[in-house]
């Protein structure tokens, strides 16, 4: 491994030194630079309106990592877990051959939420993982972050900015052709249709197989976004999206075959093992949000906010479990089929503003939030699933039909009500303070479709966060921050042995860092303790049930930064040291790694832009130590490196961008969730992208 890992960095060194990175003059007048200074994160504010309320990246006591738009195409991205390859403290989760991306997508070790325009989604990326073309950028929020955003997951969010109409008119077609039959149109087309009005339509359609026997890729996606902003005191926005896809479920490969050994021959990342035939995925997604922001005085903003958002599917999926007793060469497996709807609103009123207190100045936000999630879950099971030899299979429903036993029709119902307020205080010109509080009530019931309630639970929580940043020179500045927060996604509608519903999980996370920015370089380094407490574990007297007495840490360091060594070559690179245990369970597992966590990860990606020449050369390297499978598990998934490399030509208004990833064809897995299956990675693919301006 240490050859390899010196012979991509070799690979991309060289590439870079003598070459160069496409900051193609388009990428660099796209405002690369000016947008790692105005994005506001860590708020729920929206555009360049309202940012004017919110905090600042240099102002952040929270770790923040951005992807621009522009390296989406530089970088061949299919998906957001490519995206996060550039976050070191990040795992990007399945490839686009396995299914629920979203729920795998962790950061500092935990999973991770997506925010859509400051606005939690529900299983959006599931639908339609590779939709990008709406993207303007990504911002990596790193721990919890429930103070303005609610229920979100332990590792912290993944916010999704999408691209804003302008009042300038341009557009933008592309065609991505590359390995196992990709084809891909993309469609970006603005235009101002009168002072304060405009529009832009962005979409993209995808017809590809994929490295996986028997798995194509059939999408779809289409947005529709309206500013309109007749005055300096009103900005209206809306965003409509809606997202299909269409495929089969892969079941992933048995653990002995890939990562253990099966006696035989190791399995082909290719090979499928669920039912061609049958097997399959349909979703859809549609999406509206719409917000205001108004201004009330010189100091004062009101932004409400609207989104509503459905996620349809229907599936029948085959699952691998333990192989036989007798023979690791065969699988057994079970199967289910069914549908999953749902609906989910969410309204917010936000009031931001400014008020001077003597010589200090306050920058508040006060808000108030309204969810509701509905939920229908139907599903059967499949009772005619055969064992399936891996090294010779054959497909049982190509000549039998799947029988299918009655499981279940379920709803889910989840209504929020939530105020919350947050205060960044100037001290001084080098010193501020932030301290923000929420207050949420929940009420949560499950049961059968045509029946009564089963469950329902009523809880509420607090949670608060507070932090300070302190400007040491005007290169460098030091922050330090605590905050917490709540998730009800995997406790709710479960119940104690005693009947008691279980409570939500809560999280914590200590962090301290510095930042580092001049005209050439920007860099920061984070020391930080995340727990998750209140965590699920098994009941002690019946461990049939769970209670909430579990708890797992990670402590690390991350440091990552940007070098504009020159005006023609850029360098980003970023490292975590990630210590993950279990701290506490009634599973016999304390002490124990988490599961699906490296211990060291490492990133790197250069741009080298041949002066005087249309021409520019890109290399990246991702490197990740081994990790175990599950939490506490014995089964370790190995290291492994990957390197890309890639050129662009820009040829006004025509611009052409080749990628090939995983150079030296690496063979690597990534974790299921389950004790049984993994999932492989990309092998080396090819693409080629032809974009026209106009």
């Amino acid at each position: 491994m240490s050859f390899k890992l010196f012979a991509c960095a070799s690979a991309c060194i060289a590439s870079l030194s003598i070459c160069t990175s496409v900051y193609a003059k388009e990428s660099h007048d796209s405002s690369r630079d000016e947008n790692r200074d105005i994005i506001v994160t860590g708020t729920k504010l929206s555009g360049d309106f309202g940012a004017k309320s919110g905090i600042p990246i240099a102002k952040v006591p929270q770790s923040i990592q951005i992807v621009t738009a522009d390296e989406i195409v530089e970088q061949g991205a299919r998906s957001i877990g490519d995206l996060l390859r550039n976050v070191p403290s990040a795992n990007p989760g399945f490839s686009r051959v396995g299914p629920y991306q979203s729920f795998s997508l962790k950061v500092r070790g935990f999973l991770a939420d997506q925010m859509r325009n400051g606005i939690r989604q529900r299983y959006y990326e599931d639908v339609d993982a590779s939709a990008l073309s709406n993207i303007d950028r990504v911002e990596v929020l790193k721990g919890p972050s429930g103070v303005l955003y609610g229920q979100s997951a332990v590792g912290g969010i993944v916010s999704i900015i999408t691209k804003q109409p302008q009042e300038s008119q341009f557009g933008n077609i592309a065609v991505t052709l590359g390995q196992y039959d990709q084809k891909m149109l993309t469609v970006d087309m603005n235009t101002g249709l009168a002072p304060g009005l405009a529009v832009r339509i962005t979409g993209e359609a995808e017809r590809s197989g994929t490295f996986v026997d028997y798995q194509d890729m059939n999408r779809k996606n289409i947005a529709f976004n309206l500013l309109y902003a007749p005055s300096d005191s009103i900005a209206a926005h809306l965003v409509a999206e809606y997202v299909d896809r269409e495929t089969q479920r892969n079941p992933g490969l048995p653990i002995v075959g890939t990562v253990q050994s099966n006696g035989v021959r190791a399995l082909s990342r290719s090979l499928y093992l669920g039912e061609p035939a049958v097997d399959g995925l349909t979703a859809d997604a549609p999406m509206v949000q719409a917000w205001v922001d108004v201004k009330l005085s010189d100091n004062w903003t009101v932004t409400p906010r609207l989104q509503y958002q459905e996620f349809n599917s229907g599936f029948l999926q085959i699952r691998l479990r333990a192989p036989n007793a007798l023979d690791p060469t065969t699988i057994t497996r079970n199967g289910r089929i069914g549908r999953e709807d749902d609906s989910y609103t969410i309204s917010q009123l936000d009031f931001s503003g400014r008020l001077m207190t003597g010589p200090v100045m306050h920058k508040l936000l006060f808000g108030y939030e309204y969810d509701h999630e509905r939920s229908r879950f139907t599903q059967s099971n499949l009772t005619n699933v055969s064992s399936i030899n891996v090294l010779t299979p054959v497909y049982a429903f190509n000549s039998i039909a799947p029988a299918k036993t009655f499981a279940f029709d379920n709803f889910y119902n989840v209504e929020g009500h939530a105020l919350y307020a947050q205060d960044q205080i100037d001290l001084t010109d080098h010193w501020n303070l932030i301290g923000a509080v929420r207050h949420s009530w929940i009420d949560a019931s499950d049961g059968d479709w045509k029946g009564a309630t089963n469950n329902r639970a009523k809880t509420s929580t607090t949670i608060w966060q507070i932090g300070s940043t302190y400007q040491l020179t005007g290169a460098l500045s030091v922050y330090a921050g605590y905050n917490t927060g709540f998730d009800i996604e995997s406790t709710s509608g479960a119940r104690t042995r005693t009947g008691e519903p279980l409570q939500p999980e809560k999280s914590n996370q200590a962090e301290f860092g510095l930042r580092y920015r001049t005209d050439r370089f920007r860099g920061s380094m984070s020391l930080f303790q995340i727990k998750r407490v209140n965590a699920v574990t098994a009941d002690p007297v019946d461990p049939d049930f769970s209670i909430n007495a579990g708890e797992q840490r990670v402590r690390g360091v991350e440091i990552e930064g940007e070098w504009q060594a020159t005006d023609w070559w850029q360098l980003n690179a970023g490292y975590a040291y990630l210590d993950g245990k279990v701290t506490r369970s009634n599973d016999g597992i304390v002490g124990k790694r988490i599961g699906d966590l490296p211990e060291h990860s490492f990133t790197a990606r250069t741009n080298f832009t041949i002066p005087g020449t249309p021409l520019t050369l890109r290399g990246g390297i991702n490197h990740i130590t081994n990790r175990v499978l599950v939490d506490g598990s014995g089964v370790v998934l190995p290291a492994y490196t990957l390197a890309d490399i890639g050129v662009g030509v820009d040829l006004k208004p025509v611009r052409i961008d080749a990628t090939l990833s995983n150079l030296f064809d690496e063979r690597y897995f990534t974790a299921s969730g389950n004790s049984f299956a993994v999932y492989p990675g990309e092998p080396r693919t090819f693409s080629v992208r032809l974009s026209v301006g106009f």
